[in-house]
């Protein structure tokens, strides 16, 4: 007497329900759980930056600016208004001088908090509990206000974290509703799936051969029989094996490609024959050829280069990488790095060689500029120097030969020499000077600059006193147009130094008896000043080239005049640094007029 089979389906159904039931109610348990504590993490993480952000604040508000209790409690409602954040500040003895929600007259003494007792030990500090003063839960986060002082204030960030729970019990309940939909939505699936599982063989059949015909996202249905449930289960598995190698192996080419393509540096991978094998567009582009031409050639037929021939050959010749450095004429002058590395196929045969180009123009450009830079401040020290020690020397010689009666005239000619040697000492000291200078803007790059309102007619007036002296000497007349009312956003310190390398300048190459003029004027909302003199002027193919460091149109009577070749590269720094921009207009003979133009608004 045969047993009769209980109906597949009625096996598999209740068990695939189960299964699809417990993982989802994991799912969601852990879900929940792990979006709670990423909210609080997140939230965690934009208090504590704008805890820092309040830290500097306050710390500028306190111990530079002054700011009374007073003002620090209005400073905290502004700023906790535009950050929608609870921001406090506490003074090291617990007492409360500002906060942003509540008024501090009502507030007890914070010390004994524990976020606050935290701080003041010089850590910050991050606590979650139930405030009080707002009735809610909120988290806090505080830090000490200049750690390093021994009686350290305390900024203190606070936002409510009574929102978070309540968002996250709304996703609790949408959750499990959408896990009850999903669990009948499952029992559904369950029992299609389950029902499918009895197809006859001849689906199993059809199935086979479709998979013959490379259909592998084609499933089986598994029969009531235990050997051809077998058998399509083993099938089914061996087709998704086989689909998931064949999409893996394109996936990772297309994103070797992807790679390949986007790489800034060339590549080129050759045979042991010198055949391209393949090569990126930026390889291509070095040699100026399309990618998709390039394949299979001869490399000589695309790189003519002599240099690259012998790093090509070398890299073939050996396993060991190989690194030099050529240069490419082709149009513009290029300087390459390049790299090899032995290529090997899967029995580890060498196939060829990998080859990768980094463009390295502008890094020897850049080393250019700095062994210049040396040589021409190792020039502007020795020449002074050459002239200090032979005029020593002399002084020395002439020492010995006034023991003699016959050199009445010695204290004449020490006082000229010594005056030359002032001279000179009083020039390599002027280089040192704008060469600290000049370095301090370079490396600053504009982010000491103090911005301050300033009447630039005053500005103006204070240059033209510490040039008085000079100009009067040679006769010299300085004019001054710049009405009162124009105030500018400026560094002072900055902009005196500007103006005055400019005026000195004119001062310096006009002849005597002459009018140097300096206006200023508002203009299509910038601010222009131009300083104006009536000299020997310069000619067209010296401007594009006196911002630049040394460079002097007359060496001679620079050098004459005291000059150190870097106070209009000075004045092109200040300048820049105030988002402006600085013009030159001259003709030999004729003087020479040069206007500085900076925004006029405080957005500078």
């Amino acid at each position: 007497m045969h047993r009769k089979k209980t109906k597949l389906i009625w096996r598999i159904f209740p068990s695939f329900l189960f299964i699809i039931l417990l993982s989802l109610t994991v799912e969601a348990w852990y879900s929940i759980s792990y979006f709670k504590g990423s909210f609080l993490e997140t939230t965690q993480q934009e208090l504590m930056v704008r805890a820092y952000l309040m830290q500097d604040r306050f710390a500028r508000a306190l111990y530079v600016d002054g700011l009374s209790p007073q003002q620090v409690d209005a400073l905290c409602k502004n700023l906790g208004e535009k950050i929608q954040t609870r921001i406090t500040v506490i003074l090291h003895s617990g007492e409360v001088i500002g906060d942003s929600f509540a008024r501090v007259e009502t507030m007890e003494n914070h010390r004994a908090r524990p976020e606050i007792q935290t701080a003041l030990s010089g850590e910050k500090s991050v606590a979650m509990r139930y405030s009080s003063t707002l009735d809610k839960n909120m988290m806090y986060i505080a830090l000490p206000i200049v750690d390093t002082r021994p009686d350290p204030a305390v900024v203190r960030t606070a936002v409510s974290i009574s929102d978070i729970d309540t968002k996250v019990e709304a996703m609790r309940n949408s959750i499990a509703l959408v896990l009850v939909l999903t669990t009948m939505a499952a029992a559904l699936a369950s029992l299609y799936v389950s029902r499918r599982i009895t197809k006859p063989v001849e689906q199993m059949r059809q199935g086979a051969q479709a998979f013959s015909k490379g259909n592998l996202t084609n499933q089986l249905p598994s029969p009531d029989t235990e050997e051809l449930s077998q058998l399509a289960k083993a099938m089914n598995s061996m087709a998704s094996e086989l689909n998931k190698k064949i999409m893996d192996v394109r996936n990772r080419s297309r994103e070797l490609e992807a790679v390949h393509t986007s790489m800034q540096e060339g590549v080129i991978a050759i045979n042991d024959q010198e055949q391209i094998i393949t090569i990126n567009k930026a390889a291509a582009k070095i040699f100026d050829f399309s990618p998709e031409t390039l394949k299979t050639k001869h490399v000589l037929e695309v790189a003519r280069n002599y240099d690259l021939q012998v790093f090509i050959k070398k890299a073939l010749a050996t396993g060991e990488p190989v690194e030099d450095d050529i240069v490419i004429d082709a149009g513009d002058r290029m300087v390459l790095n390049i790299h090899s590395t032995a290529l090997y196929d899967a029995q580890d045969k060498r196939m060829g060689t990998l080859i990768i180009f980094h463009d390295i123009t502008r890094i020897r450009l850049l080393e250019t500029m700095h062994k210049d830079f040396a040589a021409n401040v190792s020039h502007e020290l020795k020449t002074p120097l050459t002239t200090i020690k032979g005029f020593i020397e002399t002084l020395q010689q002439m020492m010995t030969d006034s023991q003699s009666p016959s050199a009445p005239d010695s204290a004449a000619q020490f006082g000229r020499f010594l005056g030359i040697i002032e001279k000179n000492v009083n020039r390599m000291v002027s280089l040192i000077d704008d060469l600290l200078a000049l370095s301090k803007l370079e490396r600053l790059k504009g982010t000491d600059i103090q911005f301050e309102t300033h009447s630039l007619a005053g500005l103006i007036q204070k240059v033209v006193r510490f040039c008085a002296d000079r100009a009067q000497s040679r006769g010299i007349t300085m004019e001054v147009h710049c009405p009162d009312t124009i105030d500018a956003m400026v560094d002072p310190t900055l902009m005196e130094q500007a103006v005055f390398n400019l005026l000195d300048n004119a001062i310096k190459y006009s002849g005597e008896g002459t009018c140097v003029t300096i206006n200023a004027e508002l203009k299509d909302e910038n601010i222009q000043i131009q300083v104006k003199d009536t000299g020997s002027g310069i000619d067209a193919t010296h401007l594009p080239k006196i911002f630049n460091r040394f460079y002097r149109v007359d060496k001679g009577r620079s050098r004459d005049q005291g000059g150190t070749g870097l106070g209009l590269a000075i004045v092109k720094h200040i300048v820049q640094y105030h988002n402006g921009h600085i013009e030159v207009e001259s003709r030999r003979g004729r003087g020479t007029c040069f206007t500085i133009t900076i925004p006029a608004g405080t957005n500078v």
